[in-house]
């Protein structure tokens, strides 16, 4: 299966007491297996990274689990003008915030589903692609 990794899945299941950790921990393993295939948007390695240091998680740590997702999935790294666009207006249609607009819309452009812990995602998002949870 092809799906859109939303951070927050990738930064549950790097943390133990998160909620969902097993089973975004096993949705993981399964891309990092090569058995699902992911694309992530350009902001995905910056909100993973960012969002585990700041809870004081090892800087080492947290630049090689980056680094091994960014080695199976698909990077979505050319955003230009014409993209900025589109996901300008899913963001107006939506109400989500700039980095969430770009998860929906690269769902919709691969036609794949969106799997997210967000509740703000899964609610507004769920509007205009299939939103899952891991």
């Amino acid at each position: 299966m092809k799906v859109v990794l939303d951070a927050s899945v990738a930064v549950a299941a790097a943390r133990v007491n998160e909620p969902f950790h097993l089973k975004s921990r096993a949705l993981v393993a399964r891309i990092l297996g090569g058995v699902d295939d992911a694309v992530v948007p350009i902001i995905f390695p910056i909100e993973v990274a960012a969002s585990l240091t700041r809870v004081g998680e090892d800087v080492g740590v947290v630049r090689k689990y980056v680094d091994a997702l960014l080695n199976v999935v698909e990077d979505m790294t050319g955003v230009g003008s014409l993209r900025a666009r589109q996901i300008r207006d899913v963001a107006i249609a939506s109400r989500l915030r700039a980095a969430d607009a770009m998860y929906v819309w690269l769902a919709i452009r691969e036609q794949v589903p969106l799997v997210t812990l967000d509740r703000e995602l899964i609610e507004r998002g769920s509007s205009f692609c299939n939103v899952i949870e891991p």
